[in-house]
């Protein structure tokens, strides 16, 4: 065993001492009192033990309690050297523990006193057996008193102040039993250090811990517990660096299994996920994971005499389509394991069959394009295989049942909080819910929130401050800013007020380590919480229907789209790549579309009377694309109405009064004038970008006369500030 390894340690060879006792020894051990000769003859023996007792045992104790308190442990020592003839040196722990279980049995008639006593005196001695390094560590030293242990290790001092370091590191990250810290946290911690024989947490490793665990007497349930809080408040205080954790699910290969899958099959799947990881998230392994071993479950129930991915045909195929049709949730999978499969005997999806066949289609692919030897020597899926999923519009919460869930939000107390048992703390639960009543963020991606994730800035014009929120890189791999009101910032700030240090964890996108914003007590705030905060709003609100954090992001979409804002804006808000993927949000709503349908119709009335060209009737569908497409959208503010004729046409009359001698500047117009001149710049812009070379400068000649006009009057009003007569 080791030499322990503790600060003004004792120096102690242990190579040079015996294991055989001389008869005079034994002589003297067998006799109740030492006068000063005798003991100066089993000085020898006794001056190592003397060290490590007086170093470790009796450190915190008065000086002259050193002669006594040693005195009695060195003549319980000679008693246990003359039951086991040996020195100390050859002591072994099961024999110790041996005679001591005889002993007590023999003398179980003593008194209460007598016991203590003996209990004192075997401590005493264990203890320093364990600092000579001669016996193992073990909690039977001193049974349920784990600290004491300790802080003879430590001392006393020592041990409370790192004791106390560590409690006020977990009551930051959020825990708050603090009797529960004390007496089962704390003193699991101080028996890690005593286990790997170490005085300081930064010294701790992952391996110190789980040995504990291994080694340790107590109930599993309370060793897990304990070995879970200890491992988050280190990480919280920026420790156990050396493998950050993932909030992620974990690998699955202590319970995952391949069923029924052929063995040299089960090694084909196994290497094309490894080849597969390098370049998919682990979200999409362990789909395919799934996926794959469904299929392969599946095979070997069919057809076993298939025992390798080269004995696949065009009829395994047909038969795996044909299946899927009529499988059940937790059908061929191991199901509760990688997905937590709630549906068990209800029919698979349409969406979870598709994607199924997907995994398995692109698997036989991906094997053939890296050539591995066992591949199928044809091809055997076709086009048409996997079968087309309905577009259906995207889901929205009615009206009333989101004005009702918005009144519940702003009034939403701490009692109503903890009476239907949300996920704590109370500040966290308004944080989460403001950011998803405006942002229109997907559930991974408001998760995944780091504590840097609200920007302020500074117009430079208005000099107004405001604040937006950066979203980090999520489904379509893109990250973009957003801008949030002052209600989100205040709901952030006031959890960031008593959140405290939570420990890093690794974004398995990122692959760095993330200190995420909804985390408390060492764990990340997960999709699964995010929707039960949403189900426990909805009982509040008393709505028919429980929602879901997607249906949140599909119904801010359609109000913003409702409200007017531009199908664009609607676009980087929600992180869309194209504007493809958001028009089906402009499909949503009625009342808007029969609005912009007699709008496209009033524009194309007008361009033929200007023109007087044939008149085309286009769709109300085609009328929006090309609006999304031209920008024709940018209406010019007139005060009284909008001038909403299009870019492409000449207007020989396009706010003519600006240019006009005889206007009379009215102060109060100065924000219109300058929202004018705005929006004829953007529009200019675009009439430059997007007309035919032959009206391009007549347009711009237009535009720019206007402009002009509008500059003189702003400068004008800017410099007198009052109506004047030019």
């Amino acid at each position: 065993m080791s030499t322990p390894i503790s600060p003004n340690k004792p120096e102690f060879n242990f190579t040079a001492h015996r294991l055989t006792l001389t008869e005079k020894e034994r002589q003297l051990l067998a006799t109740k009192r030492w006068d000063a000769k005798e003991k100066q003859q089993i000085a020898e023996l006794f001056d190592p033990f003397k060290k490590a007792f007086v170093h470790y045992c009796v450190r915190n104790r008065q000086a002259r309690y050193h002669h006594f308190a040693f005195s009695e442990a060195l003549h319980f020592c000679g008693k246990l050297m003359l039951e086991f003839d040996c020195t100390y040196w050859g002591f072994e722990w099961e024999r110790l523990r041996a005679w001591k279980s005889e002993m007590l049995e023999r003398e179980k008639d003593r008194s209460k006193v007598w016991h203590w006593n003996q209990e004192d005196k075997w401590h005493l001695v264990a203890s320093t057996l364990f600092f000579l390094g001669i016996i193992p560590y073990s909690e039977e030293i001193h049974k349920t008193f784990h600290r004491v242990l300790a802080e003879k290790w430590l001392g006393k001092d020592r041990a409370r102040k790192i004791s106390e370091r560590f409690m006020t590191a977990a009551l930051n990250v959020g825990y708050k039993d603090k009797v529960t810290l004390h007496k089962c946290v704390t003193s699991a911690l101080l028996a890690m250090l005593v286990l790997a024989k170490k005085t300081d947490l930064g010294e701790l490793t992952r391996v110190d811990i789980e040995n504990w665990r291994n080694f340790t007497k107590r109930s599993k349930r309370v060793a897990n517990a304990s070995v879970i809080r200890i491992e988050k408040v280190l990480r919280a205080m920026g420790y156990l660096k050396e493998a950050p954790a993932t909030r992620f699910l974990a690998d699955p290969s202590p319970h995952f299994t391949w069923g029924r899958t052929a063995p040299q099959i089960r090694e084909t799947f196994t290497r094309f996920l490894a080849d597969f990881q390098t370049v998919r998230a682990a979200g999409t392994i362990q789909t395919y994971r799934v996926s794959l071993r469904r299929f392969g479950d599946w095979l070997g129930e069919v057809d076993p005499s298939v025992k390798s991915i080269a004995d696949l045909r065009r009829k395994h195929i047909e038969a795996f389509k044909r299946a899927v049709k009529d499988m059940q949730c937790g059908d061929y999978t191991n199901a509760g394991h990688e997905f937590h499969t709630v549906n068990f005997g209800q029919p698979v999806s349409r969406w979870h069959q598709v994607r199924t066949l997907s995994c398995v289609r692109n698997f036989c692919e991906q094997i053939d394009a890296l050539d591995y030897p066992e591949r199928p020597r044809r091809k055997l899926w076709i086009r048409g295989d996997l079968p087309r999923v309905d577009q259906e519009l995207p889901r929205t919460i009615p009206d009333q049942d989101w004005h009702r869930l918005g009144a519940v939000l702003e009034s939403l107390t701490f009692e109503q909080v903890n009476a239907a048992r949300f996920p704590p703390p109370f500040e966290r639960v308004q944080a989460v819910l403001a950011v998803l009543f405006e942002s229109g963020l997907r559930a991974g991606e408001l998760c995944r929130l780091d504590t840097g994730c609200l920007l302020a800035a500074i117009d430079p014009q208005t000099g107004e401050q405001t604040h937006w929120l950066r979203v980090p890189v999520g489904k379509l791999r893109n990250d973009r800013m957003i801008p949030v009101r002052p209600q989100v910032v205040t709901a952030i700030d006031n959890w960031m007020k008593v959140r405290g240090q939570q420990p890093s964890f690794l974004d398995e996108r990122t692959n760095k380590p993330t200190d995420y914003l909804f985390a408390w007590r060492g764990l990340p705030f997960t999709t699964h919480m995010l929707n039960a905060c949403i189900t426990k709003l909805c009982g509040l609100a008393k709505t028919d229907q429980r929602y879901t954090s997607h249906w949140f992001r599909h119904t801010l979409a359609t109000l913003w789209r409702r409200r007017g804002m531009r199908i664009e804006s609607i676009s980087r808000m929600l992180g869309h790549k194209n504007l493809t993927m958001t028009m089906r949000y402009a499909a949503v709503m009625p009342p808007l579309l029969r609005q912009e349908f007699e709008t496209a119709f009033a524009q194309i009335d007008e361009e033929h009377r200007a023109t007087a060209q044939i008149r085309v009737l286009l769709s109300p569908e085609a009328h929006i694309a090309a609006q999304v497409e031209w920008r024709e959208s940018l209406f010019v503010d007139l005060g009284l109405g909008w001038c909403g004729l299009t870019a492409y046409h000449p207007c020989e009359t396009r706010l003519s009064c600006q240019s006009c001698p005889n206007l009379i500047p009215d102060k109060q117009s100065l924000p219109l004038l300058k929202r004018q001149r705005a929006n004829l710049i953007e529009l200019r812009g675009l009439a430059t970008e997007k007309l035919p070379s032959s009206r391009k400068e007549e347009v711009y000649r237009e535009l720019t006369t206007a402009i002009d006009g509008m500059d003189r009057n702003i400068a004008y009003l800017n410099e007198n500030g009052r109506q004047e007569v030019r």
